[in-house]
């Protein structure tokens, strides 16, 4: 039950970046464990939820390698 809670949510935040009519595109605040004070949260988006210069890239190349990291220690079991 956890992990579909987690598949859940990560496939909810994914498709709030990807849609186009969404302003703030950081979710709701209950989605960061310190809202919008979240030290993670502050690196990738502003304060009123829109994304940061380089924001967009640093999300989706932290995504990519987390999962490559993933991938590798599942590999190695």
């Amino acid at each position: 039950m956890l992990v579909c809670n987690l598949v859940g949510t990560l496939v909810s935040f994914v498709m709030r970046i990807a849609d186009p009519r969404t302003a703030n595109k950081a979710g709701p605040d209950w989605l960061w464990m310190g809202g919008r004070d979240d030290v993670v949260r502050n690196l990738f988006f502003q304060a009123n939820g829109s994304f940061r210069r380089y924001g967009f890239p640093a999300l989706v190349l932290t995504l990519i390698a987390g999962s490559a990291a993933l991938y590798w220690i599942v590999q190695r079991i």
